[in-house]
């Protein structure tokens, strides 16, 4: 796989629930799916990397453990 291949993005809002109740809105990079909800089903990672805004306006990156998402909405 060539560097620009492994570099693309295709981010898509989703809010995510986990397990402590937690609720985190963002984006996820699912460029190996079509659909949000087939990223959640079938990728293979143990943690998915979510951009999330903050408070000040500025973004930054979560990770999350697949283990602990109870749900997740794709908007």
């Amino acid at each position: 796989m060539e560097l620009e291949e492994a570099w693309q993005v295709n981010y898509r809002r989703v809010t995510v629930k986990m397990s402590d109740g937690t609720l985190y809105a963002g984006k996820l990079n699912i460029r190996d799916f079509d659909r949000a909800s087939d990223f959640f089903r079938h990728a293979e990672e143990q943690f998915y990397l979510m951009v999330v805004s903050v408070p000040d306006g500025s973004e930054k990156v979560m990770m999350l453990n697949k283990n602990f998402i109870i749900s997740a909405e794709a908007e």
